[in-house]
């Protein structure tokens, strides 16, 4: 005779007398406890000193431990009529012109190399994004060195087929298309990670369907993978410009501003004019309008992300 079998309801691992309510209220004070070291942290290195630097921005700051003097927004008209200044955001134009496009080139063909190897494509990866890992500052040295005048390897290569040596860094025409290869070297590096990302999000039915039409080659990536990698594309240019317009190490390092301040970024005359000159109110002013730019390329990348979602 065969026993009948009652189904039984699954156990529940909550317990029943404590209310939901209480329960939910304890894992949000659990979730406040873990998150709590990070906020503080965010506030003390982001957010606190961004507050300072805009109040900041509308005194004129002693050195001497005076009295601060409010002078409202005459540190803003004092950098925008500056000619330095001028200057520094000029070359900081023409150091993202030169820097951007090559980089995005040099990235995407670096990922579309690594997608298409069946073999090796991990050591591949690991070489091409060693100028990413590597610390700036020790690279801007190398860098000093490869381009030195008198000893540096580049001019010693030049000499080797006959030609004379070259004043990379010292020279008004050449200082700032070298040091902007230094950022072409890095930035390239990023381009690649966020390109070789962006081709896995592409559907293997879009690469079949381009094979059995016959697309292949140059066309595929006119007609099918650069369309695809359009959000991507976006992201990588706001990014990379957002890396280039903060410019600082390589500057410092290699040429420190010079021939004529024809190298000069504006971060590192932000630098110049709070810690060289000690017009600490002014300086807090150009950063502050650079904070706002940046500000609008993110704003303007969450745009574009969100355009490329819907």
């Amino acid at each position: 005779m065969s026993l009948p079998i009652i189904a039984s309801e699954p156990r529940s691992n909550t317990n029943p007398t404590v209310p939901l309510s209480r329960r939910g209220n304890r894992h949000t004070r659990a979730a406040l406890v873990l998150i709590a070291p990070a906020v503080v942290l965010t506030l003390l290195v982001e957010y606190v000193p961004t507050a300072l630097s805009l109040f900041a921005s509308f005194f004129q700051i002693p050195l001497s431990g005076d009295e601060w003097t409010f002078v409202g927004l005459g540190n803003f008209q004092a950098i925008v009529v500056d000619s330095d200044v001028q200057q520094a955001v000029w070359n900081t134009f023409l150091y993202c012109a030169i820097t951007i496009l090559p980089s995005l080139v040099l990235g995407l063909g670096g990922a579309l190399l690594i997608n298409s190897l069946s073999r090796g494509r991990g050591w591949v990866s690991a070489v091409l994004f060693l100028p990413l890992t590597a610390n700036l500052v020790a690279m801007a040295v190398v860098f000093e060195w490869i381009f030195a005048l008198n000893g540096g390897f580049a001019n010693a290569a030049l000499g080797l087929v006959g030609v004379s040596p070259v004043n990379f860094l010292g020279d008004a025409t050449t200082a700032l298309p070298t040091v902007a290869s230094v950022g072409v070297w890095r930035s390239a590096s990023f381009c690649m990670v966020l390109f070789l990302a962006g081709l896995t999000t592409i559907p293997a039915a879009i690469h079949e369907a381009a094979a059995m039409d016959g697309v292949r080659g140059w066309a595929k990536l006119r007609d099918v993978t650069l369309p695809m990698l359009r959000t991507t594309t976006v992201v990588a240019v706001v990014l990379t410009t957002v890396q280039t317009v903060q410019t600082f190490e390589t500057v410092q390092v290699m040429t420190d501003g010079g021939p004529l301040g024809e190298t000069e970024s504006v971060l590192s005359l932000t630098w110049r004019i709070g810690f060289g000159y000690f017009q600490l109110g002014a300086a807090s002013a150009l950063s502050f309008l650079l904070l706002l730019f940046l500000l609008a390329l993110g704003l303007y990348r969450r745009r574009a992300i969100l355009r490329g979602a819907s």
